[in-house]
């Protein structure tokens, strides 16, 4: 521990604090009390007050921009608070760093992947804290190790496997395990299942279970109210950078929550289709071969059509819409766009066409973070705004106010960085940046991943608004709830191959699933006959 901060209380035994004497019976591992954290020009917190007990899950929840990462990260000794107390079993203490938090036995995972891409994954779970002798790595160990821990997480790679080659659920596997060889009393888990597979959502929420029966307490801040339901003891509830409330898993219903985080019941959820769209079709593919994929693909999107695509993390969802998009060569097949030809070799010659692609990171992929509002919104038809030499920023003003008044972007002004914004908003200026160019066809991979509920109600309305008016969407989500409430026809995936289009009204979630896993629609069809 660095001379700065205050003495721990006792020695760490095997990862667990050691209460001194007559410390033994004290109910809380964990206070938090009267914190208050300001930026210049805004109180991320206010006099908020937490508590966590032994072997208790407590899911963090709120909008974003409700204070839950700044919380989070005082916590973690990333940041320090202007005011208020910490207290670990019972002893204040003061974090300035976060060497000082994982000494008293704190970790946080993030829900950015903060990994060395260059180094191995063995290399990653102990970066800082490698086995030594003599001022000597000792690498056997660290690898036999990590093995061990890959193994407790469910990643079947050998460790000396460059980071950088494994997929996005693989490296979220990887931030656990990095958190558990430190053998933490409290974890923070910030959207751990942002990436994962479900075999592999099923296997943190088994670790969850055995980290909480070993003792360790957990606070978990996610916006999918499925999981909340499933693992949270408790749910406190932050709105404004306060404490609104909290709950006991008997009382946390989801209507509460949703009430609680917001300030207000959201009626229809999903919204319900006012018109029933087209028999027209807009898009069409015929054998499309996605890439890796051995099978061929074929689909026909409606005009004012929401077309969902279900499927597992790598079933070539995304693969398909980058194909569709121009971004990966088709190598098979054709395309129709409004019964003309369309083969795009490049984003640009979909673009022209009027086919766009919300894509899944939306910061690395969709916005550029270090521009303004404005400047994201008009970028993609820049060409219009003014000529080779000179820029229209009026007309740039003027295009992108319309879409923050029109999506409810909630920004001070058009003139404030992308970066600055929560998650929903800054999904809502990529919806934006193509609403402006008044799409035909809008492909959607994964719109509310990390947004929280009150901005997906918002983003649900706007995109069944667009379907109205005629857009034909394209919608790649993870979210199984978010799929058969949103779509009006499922285009299910598995192995990168097209298994079945299903209507609303033949969709229920467990047909969705079984065909998502493998099993044919016609087993489907048999076992119920």
């Amino acid at each position: 521990m660095n001379s700065n901060s205050q003495q721990m209380p006792a020695e760490r035994l095997n990862g667990q604090a050691a209460a001194p004497a007559g410390t033994a019976a004290l109910p809380l591992v964990l206070e938090m009390r009267g914190i208050t954290k300001r930026f210049p020009g805004v109180v991320a917190l206010q006099d908020v007050s937490l508590d966590l007990r032994p072997g208790e899950v407590l899911a963090l929840m709120g909008e974003n921009g409700a204070g839950k990462s700044t919380l989070m990260k005082i916590l973690g000794g990333a940041i320090r608070p202007d005011e208020g107390t910490v207290l670990v079993r019972g002893y204040p203490v003061v974090f300035h760093g976060v060497s000082d938090a994982r000494r008293h036995g704190i970790v946080l995972i993030h829900q950015e992947l903060m990994l060395a891409g260059n180094l191995d994954i063995a290399g990653n779970i102990f970066l800082g804290n490698e086995p030594r002798t003599a001022g000597f790595i000792l690498r056997h160990k660290m690898h036999a190790d990590a093995q061990a821990l890959m193994q407790r997480v469910g990643l079947s790679c050998p460790s000396n496997t460059t980071v950088r080659t494994l997929t996005a659920g693989q490296m979220q596997m990887v931030e656990i395990a990095k958190a558990l060889a430190r053998r933490p009393d409290i974890i923070i888990m910030d959207e751990p299942t942002s990436s994962l597979t479900l075999t592999e959502t099923q296997r943190l929420f088994e670790i969850i279970d055995e980290l909480r029966d070993n003792g360790a307490s957990i606070i978990y801040i996610s916006h999918r109210l499925d999981e909340v339901e499933h693992l949270a003891d408790r749910v406190v509830v932050l709105r404004d950078g306060r404490r609104v409330g909290e709950m006991d898993r008997a009382n946390a219903t989801r209507d509460r929550i949703i009430t609680m985080m917001v300030g207000r019941q959201l009626s229809n959820w999903f919204p319900p289709a006012t018109n029933k769209p087209s028999e027209e079709i807009v898009l069409q593919a015929d054998d499309l071969v996605v890439p890796g994929a051995k099978a061929r693909v074929s689909f026909a999107a409606r005009r004012g059509e929401i077309l969902g695509f279900a499927g597992l993390v790598g079933s070539g969802r995304t693969e398909l819409m980058q194909t569709i998009f121009g971004i990966t060569p088709n190598r098979g097949g054709a395309m129709l766009l409004d019964g003309q030809p369309f083969a795009p070799t490049s984003a640009r010659q979909a673009i022209a066409r009027g086919v766009f692609l919300a894509p899944e990171d939306r910061k690395q992929h969709g916005l550029v973070l270090g521009m303004s509002i404005a400047n994201n919104i008009s970028m993609p038809a820049i060409g219009g705004y003014g000529s080779r030499f000179w820029l229209h920023r009026k007309v740039e003003r003027t295009v992108a106010e319309q879409q923050r008044t029109s999506l409810n972007i909630k920004a001070p002004s058009i003139a404030v960085t992308a970066k600055s914004l929560s998650g929903g908003n800054q999904q809502k200026v990529v919806l934006a940046k193509w609403l402006a160019m008044k799409p035909k066809v809008l492909m959607l991979d994964e719109p509310t991943r990390g947004v929280d509920v009150g901005a997906k109600a918002e983003i649900y309305r706007q995109v069944r608004a667009l379907a109205e008016q005629g857009i034909t969407i394209l919608m790649v989500s993870s979210d199984m709830e978010e799929v058969l409430g949103l779509s009006d026809r499922i285009a299910i995936m598995y192995s990168r191959q097209l298994r079945a289009v299903l209507t609303r009204k033949e969709a229920t979630q467990e047909k969705v699933a079984a065909i998502m896993t493998g099993i044919s629609p016609d087993q489907l069809h048999s076992e119920v006959a």
